[in-house]
C-alpha cells in the first residue's frame, strides 16, 4: 500500500498532469493533413496544428533540446502508459518507444533505441530529447531559422490503451477484481494496467483518478470500524512518509459501504483524497487528486463526493452500462514486462509474474518462472546439437519415470528461426513443465527457459503471451559482449577438477559441473550442488572409528528431517577406503517433500575423522549420477 502512495504521489501524478495538459482543447488537422508542431527554445509559446499554445519551456543540456513529453501527446494524440521503476511508454500508431527516467537506453519496437538525453524529471514536469522522440514516432524534424519543426501522419492505427469509445457507458469496473465507479462523459481511461490498477483523467487535465486493488491483504470479516481505523493510520503513515501533510482524515460508515479517507498535500502543494474500502477478500485505494482544489473542503463539492461515492466493492455484468476493464486484458497486456537492455531483450509477462531486480528472469507464486540467459555459441556448433545436448541432459540426470520429452518444433520468434523444446519432470512431488526456446546467431545464443506446473491451466496461453511479445535486438550482444561462457547444457561433463586440503590431508576429483561456492578446503566442511542434490566432505576429531560410527549413527536419532521424513537408515557395511577401514550407509528419506536418498562413507586415519556424504533425489539418482559419485570416490585420496 506505501508503495502504491508513493508512486501515486510522487510520480504519476506530477508526470500525467503535464503530459496531457489541455490536450483535449487542442486542434487537430484533418485526417489526411500532417500533425505539426513548431517550438523555439527558451520560449513558452508553440504552434500546435496551427493554434498558438502555451507550453513549459524547452531547454538545452548538453547541446541536446529538452521537451516536455506532454506536447506529443498534445499536437500528435500520442498515448502515454506509466509503469512502475519510473518506466514509460509513449505510444503512437504502430510505434511503442519504452522510456526509462533517467537512462538513454529506450526500445522502440522492442529493438534497442539509444535517446540523445535521458529523460529527466524538471520541477515536476517530464522532459525527453526532442529530435530523438520525434524521430521514434516517424515524424520529421527540421531546425528553419531556430524554429523546430516537426511534421507526421496522423496515426494509422489507434494507439490508445483505452478502447472504448465511452458510448453508452456511464460506469466501469473489473469483474475480476470486484470493484465499479460512475464514469462521467469528460473521463479518459489512462490504461495504467488492467482492473487491479486503473488510472483516468479528465479531458481538462484538472482531476486524476486512480483505483488500486491489493488482493492479498484483507481477510474475510474485515470493514469494521477498528480494521478501518488499521487502514487510515496505514494511509497516514504512508503520505507522511512520503512528505505529504495530512488535512482532513476519517472513518466513514455508511449504509453504502464503509471506508477511511485522507485528504493530503505534496510537496508540488497538489491536494488529493485517498479512500480505502475492504471487500472480497481484498483492499481497495481509490485515489483522487484535483489540480485546481485549495483546501480540503473542495473534496465535499457535490461533483467530487458524486463520483467518489458511487464506488462500489462489486460490479454488475448484467449492467449494459457497465464498461468491463477485465475484458480488456487480452488486448491491453498486463502491463508486466521483463527488459534486460544489456542483452537487447524485451518481453512482455503474465499478470501473475513479477520480474527481479536482475531484469533476466521473472517468477511467480505458484512456483511458474521464465530466464533468459546468453552465451557463446561453440564453434561450428548448430541449433540442432545443442537441443540434441539439452534433451541428453535430462536423460542423464532424470529417472525415465520422472521425465518425459513432449518434442520440439522451429518457430518464428522475434523475427529468427528458433527451436521451441517442451518437456516436463518432476522431483518427486509436482510435475512441471518447461518450454526451451533457443535462439543461435552471430556466434551467440539466446536460452528463454519457461518453467510452470503442469496442472496450471493457463501455462499455454501465458508462454503464448511471451513469445508473441519478445523482441531480441541481436547486435546488442556484439556492442556490449565479447567472448561469453558455453551454456550449462553444453558443457563438457569429463572435466574434472583436483582439490586438495593440506590441513585435513587429502585430494579429490570432482566434475566441474558439479557447483562449489567460495569452498575453503582447509575448513572441516566442503560443499557441491549436483542436479536433484548435493556432494559434501566434513572432518573432525575423533579417538576411533568406532566412536566416529556411534556419534554419526546418534545424530538420526535427533530432529529435523531424520525425524520428521521417517529416515530408514542402513545398518552400515564395514570395507575399506582410501587404504583404511571404513563404514559406508545408505540413509532413505521417503516422506521428504523430494523423497532422496544418503549415501555416506566414514572413516578414520589418526585422530581425524572423514565423513564423505553424496544426498540426491530419487528421481535424479540416475546410473549417470551413480558413475559420476563412484569416480570421486574413488579419486580420493589421503596425502598423509
Amino acid at each position: 500500500m506505501s508503495k502504491w502512495l508513493r508512486i501515486t504521489a510522487s510520480s504519476l501524478l506530477a508526470i500525467v498532469l503535464v503530459l496531457t495538459t489541455v490536450y483535449a482543447t487542442t486542434g487537430t488537422a484533418s485526417a489526411a493533413a500532417l500533425l505539426e508542431l513548431k517550438i523555439k527554445k527558451g520560449s513558452t509559446s508553440a504552434t500546435i496544428n496551427g493554434q498558438k499554445q502555451t507550453i513549459v519551456k524547452p531547454y538545452e543540456s548538453n547541446g541536446i533540446t529538452m521537451v516536455q513529453l506532454g506536447l506529443f501527446t498534445r499536437a500528435f494524440k500520442a498515448q502515454v502508459k506509466l509503469q512502475e521503476n519510473d518506466s514509460i511508454k509513449l505510444m503512437y500508431g504502430k510505434r511503442t518507444l519504452s522510456m526509462t527516467i533517467g537512462s538513454k537506453k529506450a526500445y522502440l519496437n522492442g529493438s534497442t533505441f539509444t535517446l540523445d538525453a535521458a529523460p529527466v524529471m524538471k520541477s515536476g514536469i517530464l522532459m525527453v530529447p526532442v529530435r530523438s522522440v520525434a524521430k521514434s514516432i516517424g515524424a520529421k524534424f527540421k531546425v528553419v531559422s531556430g524554429q523546430m519543426i516537426i511534421t507526421v501522419a496522423p496515426a494509422t492505427t489507434d494507439s490508445g490503451t483505452d478502447k472504448s469509445t465511452h458510448v453508452g457507458k456511464t460506469k466501469i469496473g473489473s469483474s475480476k477484481y470486484q470493484w465499479s465507479i460512475n464514469y462521467p462523459s469528460d473521463l479518459t481511461n489512462l490504461g495504467l494496467q488492467d482492473g487491479k490498477n486503473a488510472a483516468f483523467m479528465d479531458n481538462e487535465a484538472k482531476y486524476y483518478l486512480q483505483i488500486f486493488v491489493d488482493p492479498e491483504i484483507a481477510m474475510v470479516g474485515q470493514g469494521s470500524e477498528s480494521d478501518l481505523q488499521d487502514l487510515l493510520d496505514e494511509l497516514v503513515s504512508s503520505a507522511q512518509d512520503a512528505g505529504e501533510m495530512i488535512v482532513d482524515q476519517k472513518v466513514v460508515n455508511s449504509s453504502k459501504g464503509n471506508y477511511a479517507y485522507i485528504t493530503s498535500k505534496d510537496s508540488d502543494g497538489i491536494l488529493s483524497q485517498t479512500r480505502v474500502y475492504t471487500g472480497n477478500g481484498h483492499v481497495y485505494y481509490v485515489m483522487y487528486a484535483d489540480s485546481e482544489a485549495t483546501s480540503y473542503k473542495d473534496f465535499t463539492k457535490a461533483k467530487v463526493t458524486s463520483l467518489l461515492n458511487s464506488f462500489k466493492t462489486s460490479f454488475n455484468s448484467a449492467d449494459k452500462a457497465m464498461e468491463d476493464l477485465a475484458s480488456k486484458e487480452e488486448d491491453t497486456g498486463t502491463g508486466k514486462t521483463l527488459e534486460a537492455s544489456e542483452y537487447g531483450v524485451y518481453m512482455e509477462l503474465p499478470a501473475d509474474f513479477e520480474a527481479s531486480e536482475s531484469s533476466v528472469d521473472a517468477s511467480a507464486k505458484d512456483g511458474s518462472y521464465v530466464a533468459v540467459n546468453v552465451y557463446s555459441a561453440p564453434a561450428g556448433s548448430t541449433l540442432a546439437e545443442w537441443l540434441q545436448k539439452i534433451q541428453g541432459w535430462f536423460a542423464d540426470n532424470f529417472n525415465s519415470d520422472a521425465y518425459r520429452n513432449l518434442g520440439s518444433e522451429q518457430k518464428e520468434i522475434a523475427g529468427q528461426t528458433a527451436t521451441v523444446n517442451k518437456l516436463e519432470y518432476t522431483f518427486g512431488d509436482t510435475w512441471m513443465t518447461e518450454y526451451e526456446v533457443l535462439f543461435q546467431k552471430d556466434g551467440y545464443r539466446y536460452y528463454m527457459e519457461y518453467s510452470t506446473p503442469s496442472d496450471k491451466a493457463s501455462k499455454d496461453a501465458d508462454f503464448q503471451v511471451m513469445i508473441d511479445s519478445l523482441e531480441i535486438d541481436f547486435p546488442t550482444l556484439e556492442e556490449n559482449f565479447g567472448s561469453l561462457p558455453v551454456d550449462y547444457y553444453s558443457q563438457d561433463r569429463s572435466k574434472v577438477a583436483t582439490h586438495t586440503s593440506e590441513a585435513n590431508h587429502y585430494s579429490v576429483k570432482v566434475p566441474r559441473h558439479w557447483t562449489s561456492t567460495d569452498n575453503d578446503y582447509e575448513s572441516s566442511y566442503v560443499y557441491f550442488s549436483h542436479t536433484g542434490g548435493s556432494f559434501n566432505i566434513s572432518t573432525k576429531t575423533t579417538s576411533s572409528l568406532e566412536k566416529a560410527v556411534t556419534q554419526w549413527k546418534a545424530t538420526f536419532e535427533g530432529s529435523g528431517d531424520n525425524n520428521v521424513y521417517g529416515v530408514e537408515l542402513s545398518e552400515g557395511t564395514p570395507t575399506t577406503f582410501a587404504g583404511v577401514p571404513a563404514y559406508t550407509f545408505t540413509a532413505n528419506y521417503p516422506d521428504a517433500t523430494h523423497p532422496y536418498t544418503g549415501t555416506y562413507t566414514i572413516f578414520t586415519k589418526g585422530k581425524m575423522t572423514y565423513i564423505l556424504g553424496d544426498e540426491v533425489n530419487n528421481t535424479n539418482n540416475t546410473p549417470v549420477h551413480q558413475a559420476d559419485l563412484a569416480k570421486v570416490l574413488a579419486s580420493f585420496q589421503l596425502t598423509s
